[in-house]
């Protein structure tokens, strides 16, 4: 897996495509984070000035971003804000948040592609350059801002400060504040 580090620490950007797989990602890749997210690597030093390990957006990786482009079997609706399958952002969480902001990756809002096992050869090529369309501005786009485990948000524990958004749960509360 060296070689798998070494392009991932010389990256400033990193595409990961997949297929929405359960509503999660295939096992192959949850087995690449195992074996190339090492500790030592991408995550497990010490701040030398808090003396806790270095994580959630501080981790080995920080400084880079990453795209992550998921192929789905379903429309936008079933997949969305109240979509009976369930928000595709809180699905995902386990990846934008729990393992690529973990290691200090930040992601950019998610490249999703509804209905991809139906699509026609029109439809797949309208996806196509839509895809085209936004790497070519890809470089600019803001990445989604996770609060960090080391700017007080957390303060004495894992868990967010209560006179933060006080009476929520859901996994909108670790996004930072805009501005």
């Amino acid at each position: 897996m060296a070689a798998e580090q070494a392009k991932l620490a010389a990256a400033e950007m990193v595409i990961i495509q997949f297929p929405l797989w359960w509503y999660g990602p295939p096992a192959i890749l949850k087995g690449w984070f195992d074996r190339v997210l090492t500790a030592g690597f991408a995550h497990g030093d010490l701040d030398p000035d808090l003396g806790v390990p270095r994580r959630y957006g501080d981790g080995g990786l920080a400084g880079r971003r990453a795209l992550i482009v998921v192929t789905a079997g379903e429309d936008a609706r079933s997949i969305g804000p109240r979509g009976i399958s369930g928000d595709l952002d809180s699905l995902l969480f386990p990846i934008t948040h729990g393992t690529l902001w973990y290691v200090g990756i930040e992601t950019l809002d998610l490249h999703v592609v509804y209905d991809a096992d139906t699509l026609g050869d029109a439809e797949v090529e309208r996806e196509v350059q839509r895809l085209r369309a936004r790497m070519r501005t890809v470089a600019e786009e803001p990445a989604r801002r996770f609060r960090t485990l080391h700017e007080g948000d957390y303060h004495g524990t894992r868990a967010l400060r209560p006179d933060l958004l006080p009476g929520r749960t859901d996994l909108g509360i670790h996004l930072a504040p805009i501005g």
